[in-house]
């Protein structure tokens, strides 16, 4: 005997992975970035843009200079 079965739609209080906003690699360093300039002041400024021009020279990423 087959039973009939029904499909329900569940709605979570908390978003999946796919509704969330995605950004690009660029803009999650620079919010990384800008936090740790936040906590270091301009000495944490020096690093990030020191790195930053490591890496545009690489050719890793293009990242805009803090």
């Amino acid at each position: 005997m087959i039973l009939p079965v029904e499909t329900v739609e569940l709605k979570t209080q908390y978003s999946t992975t796919e509704e969330q906003q995605l950004h690009s690699v660029e803009e999650v360093l620079d919010r990384i970035d800008n936090k740790f300039i936040d906590f270091y002041g301009e000495y944490g400024r020096k690093i990030v843009n020191s790195r930053r021009s490591e890496w545009n020279q690489d050719g890793i990423v293009n990242l805009e200079i803090l």
